[in-house]
């Protein structure tokens, strides 16, 4: 089977899991998901190899504990170690996916806005003005943001994996987590100063543009998946 197919798979296999074993079984799954630049193709066979090895102890009376140990975040750790990494193909393909899909979504949503903006409301202008510096200057701050947003998120994940966090403080966490990238692509989009040459583009080329990057993001990611 191939990693999606292993996904699938696992969702429906951990459904027999006890609610103790599920607990456990899921933060395990979480915390070797979210470990950097390993083969999706290997990490999925690996997990499925695991939670058919608890079902079996399950079907004996035996404990997650009693598969996984005391501590099964070192146990988490020591299984990490053994799954190759992507190929380079693979890494490419899913960066280049990810990069894609940021800017079709953010394209997406900002061409009905001004389609709907203009057309429906009559406000506003059937062209924008860009300034070409202004948009390189945005666009490479956007994607580091995004990055940084990401890789925090990733990180918060895993440290909270093997651990019983308070709701509350779980939500305070990532609704800090979400106001500060969103804070930091507003004061981008509105401290940034004017520059380069200017050049009109019609609001309708926004949503054209990122239904493009959508397809290229589908078939970067299904160039990504041929390659394990």
């Amino acid at each position: 089977m191939n990693a999606d197919e292993l996904i699938k798979d696992n969702n429906e296999k951990r459904k027999l899991l006890t609610e103790e074993n599920l607990k456990v079984y899921e933060d395990l799954l979480l915390y070797i998901r979210l470990a950097h630049s390993k083969s999706e193709q290997e990490t999925e066979e690996l997990l499925t190899e695991l939670l058919d090895h608890l079902l079996e102890a399950q079907a004996k009376g035996k404990s997650a504990k009693a598969v996984f140990g005391d501590n099964p975040k070192q146990y988490a750790d020591e299984i990490i170690g053994e799954i190759p990494k992507m190929v380079t193909k693979e890494r490419f393909g899913l960066f280049a996916y990810g990069l894609s899909m940021f800017f079709a979504t953010v394209l997406v949503f900002s061409g009905i806005y001004r389609m709907f903006r203009y057309y429906v409301f009559q406000v506003g202008e059937a062209v924008s003005e860009v300034y070409v510096g202004t948009a390189l200057i945005t666009t490479i701050a956007s994607i580091v943001i995004a990055w940084m947003f990401v890789f925090v998120v990733f990180q918060y994940f895993r440290w909270s994996c093997f651990r019983t966090i308070n709701k509350v403080f779980e939500f305070f966490i990532l609704w800090l987590g979400g106001m500060i990238p969103f804070a930091l692509f507003f004061a981008l989009l509105y401290f940034t100063p004017n520059v380069g040459r200017m050049i009109e583009i019609p609001v309708y080329l926004y949503f054209v543009a990122g239904v493009v990057l959508y397809l290229a993001a589908k078939w970067f990611q299904s160039r990504a998946k041929s390659s394990i």
